[in-house]
């Protein structure tokens, strides 16, 4: 192996070169305001107060 090869082996042990842009704690907050939105969408379409539909049932002719 020679000195140009040497030098140019650098051991990464998996480490990014790139610095996250946003931290895991904003990540997960951003994340469950999301999941939090989309759940409360949801559960104004899913519980709407439905019309009760009265059936009248005419007996006999009185």
């Amino acid at each position: 192996m020679t000195s140009d090869n040497k030098t140019n082996l650098k051991a990464d042990h998996g480490q990014h070169n790139k610095p996250h842009k946003r931290g895991l704690l904003l990540s997960f907050i951003i994340f469950m305001a999301w999941v939090i939105g989309i759940g409360l969408l949801l559960s104004l379409i899913a519980c709407q107060p439905t019309d009760p539909k009265i059936l009248v049932i005419k007996e006999g002719n009185k």
